[in-house]
């Protein structure tokens, strides 16, 4: 497979993201001063407009940093919990809950994740999302991977919106390259510049929204919104297998713990299908789904500070299939598809109990540095993460721009829900997979940034 060119190196810092309008912003960002984490905050809500399929704020984020004050990576989780009538919802519906509509509405966490982030720049809120409320006033083109998403949830958005709504007109789908502008949620980014981490606490987008949920029979309250807390702790780490090398993840309830248990498992050399469905089993909670609905950002600078961030509707597609249409603003269902619907279940829906996420950041420290990173998928983003570590680590410890090249673009396989395992370039598209890794690499002598040349994904450095 033909490596494409992916990566990006400069002396103040780098930034890659999942949609190339989103990079731009960030490199713009800290062109004008800002640092790593000013960078991340701004690409992340430009992707909230340039990637409403995928995340957005009424959904979570999950981030992994490394700053000069702390000597090891921290892990935030920015994760709301189980509705408090959500376990007695579903025990009168004999734990047959939909994966979408009203009953997987999540609380969301990303504004509480967002600001918690955008509080260790240097920058006021107000520079932050100025480019993303820009974009959804002017208008974003429509991208490919927005008109495949499109086209696969056309039935879900239509039974939420029967008459259509800006993200799938009735009329009929929007097209590559249509410029499709969101008035709605530039109201809410403006919001969120005002309130931050409070925007569902009250105020007209969280009445909205808790009279859309309402509307359509779920049972998020005033109270649940309000209930958010971000967890930041010390990121654990876990030794490599035949290796001297550690790995850092993001914390539980995310994935980050299977992805530790790959690489304390396997040695990097022998990764396999095999190897991560076991580590997953420690986790398993239903099938392997493929799909996935969640886009990374990574972002570093001179000072030594780095950043990746997961942000996420969860998924399918457009989350819960409910969108708060006065705001554009797509509902996810991260209690849909990551609670297990079962009576006493380490994962059920206890009020305020956040659930299982195959979101998930790491980290790795090379001879001068650090490495970062995380990809969309699904589940897949264990097998992703593992496949790309294992290349990284089969070599020297130093990571030039070719090795980190030739790791994103070599040929992924991934497991299908009934195990099945499909290998890219033979029975999917070459560089097909819905994997578009971000990566970040500091080091003295520069800032590098590398991102999937699958679909959009975009580094740019300055």
């Amino acid at each position: 497979m033909g490596a494409r060119s992916c990566v990006a190196s400069g002396t103040i810092g780098a930034v890659a993201a999942g949609a190339e309008a989103a990079a731009a912003v960030g490199a713009a960002v800290l062109r004008d001063g800002g640092n790593a984490f000013d960078a991340a905050v701004a690409t992340a809500l430009a992707e909230t407009v340039a990637l409403p399929p995928k995340c957005g704020l009424a959904g979570d984020v999950v981030a992994l940093v490394v700053t000069p004050e702390h000597p090891q990576p921290r892990s935030v989780v920015a994760l709301g919990g189980a509705a408090a009538g959500l376990h007695d919802a579903a025990a009168a519906a004999g734990w047959r809950v939909a994966p979408t509509g009203p009953l997987s509405v999540g609380v969301p966490g990303a504004p509480a994740g967002y600001a918690a982030l955008a509080a260790r720049g240097r920058l006021p809120l107000e520079r932050l999302t100025a480019p993303a409320i820009d974009l959804a006033r002017s208008g974003m083109r429509w991208s490919p991977m927005n008109a495949v998403l499109e086209a696969e949830s056309r039935d879900l958005l239509a039974t939420y919106q029967p008459g259509g709504c800006r993200y799938s007109p009735r009329s009929r789908p929007h097209e590559v390259g249509d410029t499709v502008a969101l008035p709605g949620l530039a109201r809410v980014l403006e919001e969120f510049t005002e309130r931050g981490a409070a925007l569902f606490h009250d105020g007209p987008v969280a009445g909205a929204l808790l009279r859309t949920v309402e509307g359509h029979g779920g049972v998020l309250t005033a109270a649940d919104l309000c209930s958010v807390a971000v967890d930041e702790r010390a990121a654990p780490a876990s030794a490599i297998a035949d290796t001297p090398e550690s790995l850092w993840v993001t914390h539980l309830p995310t994935y980050g713990a299977a992805l530790a248990d790959v690489l304390a498992r396997t040695a990097p050399a022998a990764i396999s299908p095999q190897a991560v469905a076991a580590s997953l089993a420690a986790l398993l909670r239903g099938d392997l789904g493929a799909d996935e609905g969640t886009s990374t950002v990574a972002a570093a600078d001179a000072e030594g500070n780095a950043v990746v961030l997961v942000h996420s509707n969860s998924f399918p597609q457009y989350g819960s299939g409910i969108v708060v249409e006065d705001y554009d603003l797509v509902l996810s269902n991260r209690a849909g598809r990551g609670f297990t619907f079962a009576p006493g279940h380490p994962n059920a829906p206890v009020p305020g109990r956040r659930p299982l996420t195959t979101l998930h950041a790491w980290a790795l420290r090379h001879p001068t540095g650090w490495l970062l990173g995380a990809t969309p998928g699904g589940r897949q983003q264990v097998a992703w993460n593992a496949q790309l570590l294992g290349r990284l680590l089969c070599g020297p410890p130093d990571l030039p721009e070719d090795r980190l090249t030739d790791a994103l673009t070599s040929a992924r396989w991934l497991l299908d829900a009934d195990g099945t395992v499909r290998a890219e370039g033979r029975d999917l598209p070459e560089l097909g997979a819905r994997c578009t890794h971000t990566l970040v690499r500091t080091a003295p002598d520069g800032i590098t940034a590398a991102a999937d040349p699958r679909w959009d994904a975009t580094a740019v450095a300055v």
